[in-house]
């Protein structure tokens, strides 16, 4: 007997409809085996968005996807209504009259914001007249030799350091009168060791440019990597062991320094959209991180990479147990994502030191972007390496991102958190930090 094809059409947007409501109720849960399931996470995560951008995201994973059709309406529609972009503030400075030192190549942009024209270069050892600070943006205005008046981002200049006063000379004592010999002075009595702290806190950082982001160095340790209570890919928890010290970013990487690698020509995506230079970058691929780490291995002689997935949870972590580093309890303003409290922009991320850092002196490890690490995507821990080494296959098409984002729920923020994108392709919450080895 045929079909009536209209009957089957609604049956299969019925069977949609179905795995739609079986899943509501898991917010935060990762997707089943299978790429449809995937798909669907994919979709139900941006269901809802008014950017066009979200929808272009999928359709660049999934091109022929069940929701293809509707994802290229509602892309095209809210492309279109756009609003055009208000007209650029009036920029607020205080007055400054200091000559400050170039630490590193700094671009003169006619504005402040690394989307601006680019004016020059100031050369790096080179002085330059700074003739005010930008408020609320680590800018300075400055004033060229050829009285051109552009703008320059603040780390790349340092106030010269002081001169320091050599002090008098001390004169000699004079003799002492001789005097009785006293009672020999007893020592000091025994002090009991105190018991070290559940936390270690690590101090030593490391920067090998003026430039370059900011590392922490993470001492050698083990940790019980996963959580035996969590979602099926963070089990089973495993006892993994770090041999070797290692240095991992400070901050997730920055628009800025991303922008550094693209003008250098080390890296080929040009970014767009939101964000000031402190922001985090996001839109980048695996494949484009790794273009960044080899630009920063080439500029500085030193081998950059991304970090394994144990290497980022044991940094995440910071010696601690709890579902969040801060605790059990997920509280108000510890992190950057949409509902964990404080203040929050869904059109772009916090600024890359908005939060607390870690017991480690790690910023935005919960929240921010997704961050993007160097293992190859498997549903669980099943077989991982014990290590800290990163788990890899032959043909990896998904990779590990951690962290989770600023437009994710408080569910993906904990730091057992994992999640998987394609490797070669975009999207707007993914970014990543850096790691090296240390002697």
């Amino acid at each position: 007997m045929n079909k009536n094809p209209f009957l089957a059409h609604v049956t299969s947007l019925l069977a949609v409809v179905l795995l739609c409501a079986g899943t509501a109720g898991r917010a935060g849960l990762l997707p089943q085996d299978g790429e449809a399931q995937y798909e669907l996470e994919f979709w139900q995560s941006i269901q809802n968005s008014t950017d066009a951008e979200d929808y272009e995201a999928y359709l660049e994973a999934y091109p022929n996807g069940k929701f293809a059709p509707l994802a290229r309406s509602r892309a095209e529609r809210y492309r279109k209504a756009a609003a055009p972009p208000a007209p650029q503030a009036a920029v607020s400075v205080s007055d400054m009259d200091i000559y400050y030192d170039v630490v590193a190549d700094a671009n003169i942009r006619r504005a402040p914001s690394s989307q601006s024209d680019k004016l020059g270069v100031l050369q790096r050892g080179s002085r330059v007249h700074v003739t005010g600070k930008v408020a609320d943006k680590p800018w300075y205005r400055v004033q060229t030799d050829d009285n051109v008046t552009a703008f320059v981002y603040a780390e790349l200049l340092r106030e010269p350091a002081a001169k320091v006063a050599q002090p008098a000379p001390i004169p000699a004592p004079a003799p002492a009168a001789p005097s009785r010999p006293s009672a020999p002075t007893p020592p000091p009595a025994p002090v009991e060791p105190r018991s070290s702290p559940a936390v270690t806190t690590a101090q030593e950082t490391l920067r090998d440019c003026p430039s370059c982001p900011e590392m922490v160095v993470v001492p050698a340790g083990s940790y019980v990597m996963g959580d035996a209570h969590g979602d099926i890919s963070e089990k089973p928890a495993h006892r993994v062991t770090i041999k070797q010290p290692f240095a991992i970013g400070k901050y997730e990487v920055t628009r800025a320094q991303w922008n550094q690698c693209v003008e250098a020509g080390g890296c080929k995506h040009k970014l767009s959209g939101d964000g000031d230079d402190k922001t985090p970058v996001g839109n980048v691929s695996w494949v484009d991180a790794h273009e960044y780490t080899a630009w920063l291995s080439k500029t500085t002689g030193k081998h950059y990479r991304l970090p394994t997935e144990a290497e980022w949870e044991y940094a995440a972590r910071a010696g601690t147990t709890t579902r969040y580093w801060w605790g059990n309890d997920l509280g108000s303003g510890k992190a950057n994502c949409k509902n964990c409290g404080g203040a929050w922009d869904r059109d772009k991320p916090a600024e890359v030191d908005a939060y607390s850092p870690n017991p480690f002196g790690l910023y935005g490890t919960s929240g921010g972007v997704w961050e993007w690490v160097t293992d190859c995507w498997h549903h669980d821990y099943s077989g991982a390496p014990v290590d800290g080494s990163s788990w890899e296959e032959r043909e990896c098409r998904e990779n590990v991102i951690r962290g989770g984002a600023w437009r994710n729920d408080s569910t993906y923020v904990h730091s057992a958190s994992r999640f998987k994108y394609e490797g070669d392709v975009r999207y707007l919450m993914n970014g990543f930090r850096v790691a090296r080895s240390v002697p």
